[in-house]
């Protein structure tokens, strides 16, 4: 294909017909033809064995910034200019350094020497869990004169799992191995039978609470000593995920249930790195996927693809199937995550209802992520009818959210009404602190 520095280096040529130079406009003229012509053949041998791949991990997490590398090797002796224009997953948010704001794929370039190889990279962030494909690397080829350029094609197809994300779990789980508990700022509680486990002995601190103190070790070194209890492990924890209708609202980007699901693998790899017994129910209208709480890596490894594929679906979830399933597979007092929201009155009475017969066997919590767009119409200036109209409903939404949390908490469950910010953090120390309830 011709460019746009041919068509004005051509157009040079007028001057020496403007002047009457007609020998030395036929001789420019054709020097330039002859350097087109020599360009097209040399970039059309060079792209018969111009080499192109894709380096990408074949498994991303959702909303984790992932690294591409088009690799691209020129084995011939003539220096090439490439532009590539990619394509990732339509699901994938893409960035590079050169992006612009109208564009909609990947478009980058380089010089590429003789007998040489690059790599371009830019970078992509899933939005969303499951199986996604890269199509084609769309590659164009020219030499510095730039006179023109080669279209070339290469079908790279890669397929790519994207799984809940795990960051902030790993850094927990690295944490809790390397450093004691309480300097995470969680104090294990050292009553026996109560989810703890006599570990060793060490110094006495400041912050230690004085039942600590062993009183046998003191006499012995002259000095307060503490015992140190390390968190109960072979417990029974059981991520449950609503994938119905009501988890289907988005938050930052996410829906609800994507929240959830990064939650569920968040402090199940927890509870997998403290040898917990971890085991998942997802259900909508009908149980989706039921993995009874077990150890080891495979377990682990089931539910991670089990989490992987989970969509919100607009039905109404089962609880009385769901909870009766439960209540029928689960004969040992097992820590129950129920992710799920508050925000229809229809849906929470049904919680309401069938999780009192849950809490009465094992240790429920209900975690319900809060809409913090919802809360900001509280404080929105109100300058015409259909801001008070707006405000009315939130003020209604909120007070039935209200009420099925107070209405829970009195039949024995547990609530966690958190942002998606704070949900972490939140959940994590729950955690840690039910386990001594168990």
């Amino acid at each position: 294909m011709p460019t746009v520095r041919l068509a004005l280096a051509l157009a040079l040529g007028a001057i020496f017909w403007a002047f009457g130079l007609l020998p030395f406009a036929w001789a420019y003229d054709g020097v330039i033809v002859l350097a087109a012509l020599w360009e097209l053949f040399a970039v059309a041998r060079a792209r018969r064995i111009l080499r192109c791949e894709r380096k990408v991990s074949e498994v991303m997490e959702i909303s984790a910034q992932a690294e591409v590398n088009i690799v691209i090797a020129n084995p011939t002796n003539l220096p090439l200019m490439v532009a590539v224009k990619d394509e990732p997953p339509l699901d994938f948010q893409w960035d590079a350094p050169t992006k612009r704001p109208d564009q909609i794929l990947p478009l980058l370039s380089a010089n590429l020497p003789p007998r040489s190889q690059v790599s371009l990279r830019y970078f992509v962030t899933p939005m969303r869990r499951g199986e996604f494909r890269f199509g084609e690397a769309n590659l164009r080829l020219s030499t510095p004169l730039m006179f023109v350029w080669l279209p070339v094609r290469y079908p790279l197809p890669q397929t790519v799992r994207v799984l809940p994300n795990l960051a902030q779990a790993r850094k927990y789980a690295l944490l809790m191995r390397k450093v004691r508990m309480r300097e995470m700022g969680f104090r294990p509680i050292p009553l026996k039978g109560a989810g703890a486990e006599f570990s060793s002995l060490r110094d006495y601190l400041p912050d230690d609470d004085p039942r600590w103190i062993d009183w046998n070790a003191t006499a012995r070194r002259g000095r307060l000593v503490s015992k140190e209890f390390e968190l109960e492990r072979g417990q029974n924890i059981v991520a449950i995920l609503d994938a119905g209708r009501v988890m289907a609202t988005r938050l930052n980007g996410l829906t609800k249930l994507d929240h959830a699901v990064n939650a569920a693998a968040f402090v199940l790899y927890i509870a997998h790195s403290l040898e917990d017994r971890v085991g998942l129910m997802v259900f909508a209208d009908r149980i989706q996927r039921w993995l009874p709480p077990s150890k080891g890596v495979r377990q682990w490894e089931s539910i991670l693809e089990a989490l992987r594929q989970v969509e919100p679906q607009l039905v109404e979830a089962n609880y009385a199937g769901a909870f009766a399933h439960l209540l029928q597979n689960l004969p040992r007092r097992s820590l129950l995550l129920i992710f799920t929201d508050l925000i229809d009155p229809d849906t929470s009475e049904a919680l309401i209802t069938h999780a009192k017969l849950l809490a009465e066997k094992h240790l429920v919590f209900v975690i319900a992520l809060s809409d913090y767009e919802l809360r900001s119409l509280l404080i929105e200036p109100i300058e015409e009818p259909t801001d008070l109209y707006r405000q009315a409903a939130a003020v209604a939404v909120l007070n039935d959210r209200l009420r099925a949390v107070a209405q829970l908490r009195e039949r024995g469950v547990n609530v966690l009404d958190t942002s998606p910010e704070a949900l972490f953090n939140t959940l994590l120390e729950h955690y840690l602190l039910a386990k001594r309830r168990l």
